[in-house]
């Protein structure tokens, strides 16, 4: 189902995640390369594309202005009881402190739509068919854990063939 979401993109594994999901999924690839498919999700399901409105993106951009960029690493590969893989950030507590004060600000789009009690975050990674954590393992092996930095969230749009970012959010740019 097409919908937005708040997301930190994660360039550092883009070539990974995006050759993934161009096997796995190739309608889910957005068109534009500079759209980053590699991310650790905020919030989302957000709002419908009508319901993005100014007001909510001029929220955003002010609440993405008071957040201090962060070092995380990703640390290892994991799974949900569902069977989607992740990789586990760390220190986890910056996404999930976002996660919550987003959630505060829009209690009407919970994280996750409601569907689970505890926020996990993760950055998931596509498993192209035939394939398991194995062959993910093996391609990931020697990298992790992969030291990277968060200074931008972006607003995405999820459709097959027409996602997109639609709008991006530096980190600390209000005035001190």
């Amino acid at each position: 189902m097409p919908h937005s979401a708040v997301q930190i993109p994660v360039p550092d594994l883009e070539p990974v995640v995006r050759a993934r999901l161009e096997r796995r999924d190739p309608d889910a690839v957005p068109a534009d390369p500079d759209d980053t498919v590699a991310h650790i999700t905020l919030l989302g399901p957000f709002a419908g594309l009508s319901d993005l409105t100014d007001g909510v993106l001029d929220e955003l951009e002010r609440f993405f202005s008071d957040v201090t960029a962060f070092d995380f690493r990703l640390t290892g590969i994991s799974s949900f009881p569902g069977g989607t893989v992740y990789l586990a950030p760390s220190p986890a507590a910056p996404f999930r402190q976002l996660t919550h004060e987003l959630s505060r600000l829009f209690p009407e789009h919970p994280p996750y739509g409601g569907a689970f009690d505890d926020v996990v975050p993760h950055l998931t990674v596509p498993m192209p068919e035939g394939e398991d954590v194995t062959a993910l393992e093996f391609e990931l092996g020697s990298r992790l854990p992969i030291s990277t930095y968060a200074r931008e969230a972006v607003l995405f749009w999820w459709e097959p063939g027409a996602s997109r970012t639609i709008a991006t959010f530096p980190f600390g740019t209000s005035a001190a």
